[in-house]
């Protein structure tokens, strides 16, 4: 069994059985559906149909990861896919009628910019003018890797720990331009939906994924992260 407590320092080799690499990639494909929002059900049930096969792998003797390393895995697997996949489909897929139908339906509920004047600028998608910014930064650069880093974590990969570091770093600094541009739109974004403020704050209460991350990443023995 792989530890992941701060000390000691030393370095343990991780062997990953068969039945493991097989329930890890159901994992991996049930996380990105339950990301997809729309699909998430779906997803909610083969994650937890891989958590039932790699209790079966470590039942069967199979060198295993702390369960800890696998909630905080997958969940930063999910978090990356849903930002990834709506704000790239807000971006190239803006003009097609589901994406109308629940962007407009979302803005009506929880953000007023996917509401009023979706659509109307340049890049269509959200009305608020900076955003567009943000969110192409997200899909090109912060969300491909934060999933590549969050995969390779859990596969106990020493980049993908020091990559999980730094995509959260890169995802607080994002987080926090966003929030200020958004709060410049305020009337636009906040008195437009049916929850107003706190609405706004149910749904976008993830983005504090990276304030939660960081302190537990560097408590972590960074040498266990060695294959």
């Amino acid at each position: 069994m792989v530890g992941i407590q701060s000390s000691p320092a030393q370095s343990v080799a991780v062997a990953e059985g068969p039945l493991t690499r097989r329930a890890d990639r159901v994992l991996l494909f049930g996380a990105i559906v339950l990301g997809t929002c729309v699909l998430s059900l779906p997803g909610l049930v083969i994650v937890a149909i891989a958590c039932l096969m790699l209790r079966r792998a470590y039942a069967a003797g199979e060198p295993h990861r702390p369960f800890s390393v696998t909630i905080l895995g997958v969940f930063s697997l999910v978090d990356a896919s849903f930002f990834f996949m709506g704000w790239g489909l807000e971006t190239g897929a803006n003009s097609t009628f589901l994406m109308q139908l629940f962007s407009t339906g979302f803005g009506r509920m929880f953000d007023g910019g996917y509401y009023i004047g979706f659509n109307t600028l340049m890049l269509g998608g959200s009305g608020g003018a900076g955003e567009k910014s943000w969110g192409l930064l997200c899909v090109a650069a912060l969300f491909p890797i934060r999933l590549v880093a969050a995969w390779a974590f859990l596969k106990m990969k020493r980049w993908g720990f020091d990559f999980m570091i730094m995509t959260s770093w890169m995802y607080a600094f994002a987080w926090f331009g966003y929030l200020v541009n958004i709060t410049q739109d305020y009337d636009l974004r906040f008195t437009h939906n049916e929850f107003g403020v706190v609405g706004w704050w149910a749904y976008n209460i993830w983005f504090i994924t990276p304030f939660i991350l960081l302190p537990w990443l560097y408590a972590l023995n960074r040498n266990k992260w060695n294959r």
